[in-house]
């Protein structure tokens, strides 16, 4: 009898334990499941942005296209976004003779949004990209420098200011215009390694400056606003190929699809230009129709057929409504 009692306040005693630790993981768990995104992901491009730094990075080089390459690898690294190669957007802009740099016009960038097939594109400048050295003995007032300035160094200050554009390129319009601003600093006398730029942009060791901090402080407030956006914006793909009822989609198992998804098909139509300006006013946007999933072959591609409509088409507009 003694014995039974002795047993099963051991086994309470255990069951309590066990709810108190899982009770104490919870939390943890928790924020892991909310960091580990399983949704569609939503097609998105990043041209590469204009420098308007003016010579504050003296010794650092391509200012504007690291920072867009910093900014596309901290998206798809949210595992939330399908994010276009550079080279992709660099033939079609080639192709269709527009400008390389951020510094192309909401339209521009809509139209080429819309042929590589993505719902918003970003566009934007970098504004701030420097560090300020203070020393001693200059009544605590500091300088612009390119790169290190020898010993006697108090404190580097480095700031990176982006300004930046999501554009929705089914109507030209700008979504959302936004400032981020990134800053660090580091103190010492042996501090040149900071500021100089022997360390090549995004290589290994940049982001151990201070300049690197700054870069990567800035990219992920960038991040959040665009993550923020994007909430708001219905999934965007494209058809790919249609072969009499088989139409073939640019979504697969990576955004979750399964057999009967339904999507509707839009056709961009007339550019509207405004007729004292001359500037596009976006696109009227055609219905086509309906399409349901009938198999997913893959991460990135199924096949559907059509419930509504007809005449689907290559590069069709497909959105989940």
């Amino acid at each position: 009898m003694r014995n039974n009692r002795l047993k099963k306040g051991i086994a309470i005693t255990i069951v309590v334990s066990v709810m108190h630790a899982l009770l104490l993981l919870t939390p943890l768990d928790l924020q892991a499941k909310d960091k580990e995104y399983k949704g569609p992901k939503k097609r998105i491009a990043v041209l590469e942005f204009e420098d308007k730094s003016g010579h504050q990075h003296s010794g650092w080089h391509d200012v504007g296209r690291g920072m867009s390459d910093s900014l596309v690898t901290a998206l798809v690294k949210t595992n939330r976004f399908i994010v276009i190669e550079r080279e992709q957007i660099n033939k079609i802009m080639a192709e269709q003779s527009f400008g390389m740099s951020g510094a192309v016009n909401p339209d521009t960038a809509a139209k080429i949004g819309r042929i590589i097939g993505v719902g918003v594109i970003v566009t934007g400048g970098v504004t701030e990209f420097g560090v300020k050295q203070s020393k001693m003995g200059v009544g605590g007032l500091g300088r612009i420098l390119p790169f290190g300035g020898g010993g006697g160094i108090q404190t580097n200050t480095a700031r990176v200011a982006l300004d930046i554009r999501f554009v929705d390129t089914s109507t030209g319009q700008i979504l959302s215009a936004e400032t981020a601003i990134g800053e660090d600093s580091s103190h010492g006398v042996d501090i040149d390694l900071s500021i100089a730029p022997s360390v090549e942009f995004g290589k290994e060791g940049f982001d151990e400056t201070v300049i690197g901090k700054a870069v990567r402080k800035s990219v992920e407030q960038v991040v959040e606003k665009i993550t923020e956006a994007m909430e708001k914006v219905p999934w965007q793909g494209s058809v790919v190929k249609v072969a009499g009822d088989k139409i073939y989609i640019n979504t697969g198992s990576d955004d979750g699809r399964k057999q009967g998804n339904v999507f509707t098909v839009y056709r961009a139509g007339e550019e509207l230009l405004d007729p004292d300006t001359g500037e596009s006013l976006g696109s009227e946007m055609e219905k086509v129709g309906e399409i349901e999933i009938m198999e997913v072959k893959d991460k990135k591609l199924s096949i559907a057929k059509p419930v509504k409509g007809s005449g689907f088409a290559r590069a069709d507009i497909v959105k989940e409504e």
